[in-house]
């Protein structure tokens, strides 16, 4: 087999792929042209698929050819294609290779990348081999099939052999074909034999340099991937060159490979040079900071992990202090599995997640350091605090005067103490919890008015006494108190704060039935909150409404809730237009194109002219937007056009 001449580049085809181009007859330079090394493994790829099962089938899509469109069935039929048959030419035992004789250069190359191995291993054994199937040949170098296999590498090796011109130019066109195919399985016999070859020739590996550039620059991830894998290979990518390609390629299969790549890297400069890890490592935390992708951040720390690249005090910084949640508790696993926890405890305690500082409060009894459990009572997580008091508990503290000496001082309590004093439900706590609701943080507040009501100690006029709080959680503790109490959520509406009232009104809606005719009032409400909710609760009740009240409502002047809720429960057209063409000039963008769409709408539907009490109004209006009217017309139909996705 000689190498091959060089093929001109070919011109894309609106009509025909690569492997129909074959299927109907035409020869590699016609059908394949100069391809690169994606090309010829998109076309092993394809061919295999359409020769799997020729039969009829999904079909694959269709195609236009003037004003027709046709099943791509119907152009390629691939029951057509060369395939074995399982008895021999006479009938006898033995199977063949159905083709021409002497098979075609097409259906050697329809053979050569054939479903069935034994069609491959029949087009392997042919006598006269086209030069221009090398690619392919090369590609069956990597097959799944041993037979295949061995026919092929042994038909590359007796190519590859010459010393002229031509073999070299052939070997340096299979360098990125040859560094492609190391993604597979059995493809490093092929990439290690071109390689060895092209070396004879190319001492500055300009040739591999070439082939990496081309793989890299690939609009495929999986090509891409081998090229950055062919990269690390021949030593064209360095672990910063490598976290530049993981920041860089938009693809996370390739960006985990260049992270890999990096920290592998990494791993093998600091084997050469221990000075270089602070700098190392330093890179390694900031692209851990700064990734785009919590998929990449997770692949840096297990490929690091695996290279032992990090020591206990790079695990603690990470559990410590990294933004992900998964990294976190992977690098606290990782210190707690190969490493004692003792001397970073201080640190672990600070941490932002609850479960890394749990880790550090488990450990502080078994370390020796009892004293340090009493400062996690009050700790912003629940079961860190029950953590903490279980341990004390363990070295024989009671825990709950530690609680009561923290509430009983103003300056050193916290909500989580008094959540941890009320966890006893002590009935002598009762007065300390009433102090507390006149403690000067909201919060205090609010968890001391909640453990009074889990209590049943509430005062006498309850929670309904607390909804003027200026703190918010202080007014939701109240409105978790009353929500199944519709007298005092009627109460409530009168509060000072519109969420109160918004959510009382809510409240008394969504639970016990509220009269919409009683949430009218409420439309007219200042607080934005409560009018959404009264609009809400009048629903489809609005044409009960006075149409006076409603054009009021939606006044220029008025606030925007009310103006929104006016122009939406507008049940007339005459007035609904007038509606809309006062608010035509609205400062809110949304209400004005709001009110632009209904004012276009209700012209188009209203085809007689507009009389009645509001006929004079409408008309000055209209002619005083008319020139405006086009306008807004084409950029209603742009907006609905955008929200279509068209």
């Amino acid at each position: 087999m000689t190498p091959p001449e060089p093929l001109p580049p070919l011109l894309p085809t609106q009509y025909h792929s690569p492997e129909e181009r074959l299927l109907h007859g035409k020869g590699i330079a016609a059908a394949v042209g100069a391809g690169r090394a994606e090309d010829w493994a998109k076309l092993d790829r394809n061919l295999a698929v359409d020769t799997w099962r020729p039969g009829p089938r999904w079909s694959r899509g269709t195609v236009r050819i003037g004003f027709h469109w046709f099943d791509t069935r119907e152009l390629a039929d691939w029951t057509t294609a060369p395939h074995w048959h399982e008895t021999g030419p006479d009938g006898g035992p033995g199977g063949v290779a159905a083709w021409s004789s002497p098979p075609t250069e097409s259906e050697i190359v329809l053979a050569l990348c054939h479903a069935d191995p034994r069609v491959r291993a029949a087009a392997l054994r042919l006598a006269g081999l086209p030069a221009a199937a090398l690619p392919l040949v090369l590609i069956r170098c990597a097959d799944t099939d041993g037979t295949v296999r061995e026919l092929a590498r042994a038909i590359l090796s007796g190519a590859l052999a010459g010393t002229d011109a031509a073999t070299d130019e052939a070997v340096r066109a299979l360098v990125p074909l040859a560094l492609l195919l190391d993604l597979r399985r059995h493809g490093r016999w092929a990439r290690e034999t071109v390689l060895t070859r092209a070396a004879r020739t190319d001492r500055d590996g300009e040739a591999v340099a070439e082939a990496v550039a081309e793989l890299l620059t690939s609009r495929r991830y999986d090509i891409r991937r081998a090229g950055v894998r062919a990269a690390v290979t021949a030593g064209l990518l360095d672990a910063a060159g490598a976290y530049a390609t993981a920041e860089r390629d938009t693809d996370v299969s390739v960006a985990g490979e260049a992270v890999r790549a990096a920290v592998r890297l990494s791993r093998r400069a600091l084997e050469a040079d221990g000075t270089a890890r602070e700098q190392l490592l330093a890179r390694f935390h900031a692209f851990m900071g700064l990734r785009r992708d919590p998929v990449l951040g997770r692949t840096a720390l297990a490929t690091a992990l695996e290279e032992g690249l990090l020591g206990p005090e790079d695990l603690v910084r990470l559990a410590v202090s990294h933004p992900e949640r998964i990294a976190r508790r992977t690098a606290l696993a990782a210190l707690l599995d190969a490493h004692d926890p003792s001397p970073f405890l201080d640190d672990l305690a600070t941490a932002r997640d609850a479960v890394v500082r749990a880790a550090a409060v488990e450990r502080l009894r078994p370390a020796g350091r009892d004293d340090d459990l009493a400062r996690h009572l009050t700790d912003s997580h629940a079961p860190v605090r029950a953590l903490a008091r279980r341990e004390l508990r363990a070295a024989g503290v009671d825990p709950y005067p530690v609680y009561r000496a923290l509430c009983a001082d103003p300056a050193t309590v916290t909500p989580a103490a008094v959540s941890g004093l009320a966890g006893r439900r002590d009935p002598e706590d009762v007065p300390l919890l009433h102090e507390l609701t006149r403690h000067a943080l909201g919060p205090v507040r609010a968890r001391a008015l909640g453990m009074l009501r889990r209590l049943g100690a509430l005062p006498g006029d309850g929670p309904v006494a607390f909804a003027d709080d200026p703190d918010r959680t202080v007014r939701k503790t109240v409105l978790r108190a009353v929500r199944r109490r519709p007298g005092a959520l009627r109460v409530l509406l009168a509060a000072a704060h519109g969420d109160v009232r918004a959510a009382s009104l809510d409240l008394l809606r969504s639970r016990h039935g509220l009269d919409w005719r009683e949430a009218v009032p409420f439309l007219e409400d200042p607080a934005p909150s409560v009018t959404r909710v009264a609009r809400a609760t009048v629903g489809w009740n609005k044409y009960e409404l006075p149409l006076s009240f409603l054009l009021d409502l939606a006044a220029p002047g008025r606030p925007h809730a009310q103006r929104v809720a006016g122009l939406a429960l507008m049940h007339d057209d005459e007035a609904r237009l007038l509606a809309a063409l006062r608010l035509a000039d609205d400062p809110d963008v949304t209400l004005r194109w709001t009110a632009r769409r209904d004012a276009v709408r209700e012209l188009r539907r209203l085809e007689e002219e507009v009389q009645g009490p509001y006929g004079d109004e409408i008309r000055r209006l209209v002619a005083h937007h008319a020139a405006e009217l086009p306008g807004w017309q084409d950029e209603i139909r742009r907006r609905n056009r955008a929200a279509r996705g068209r």
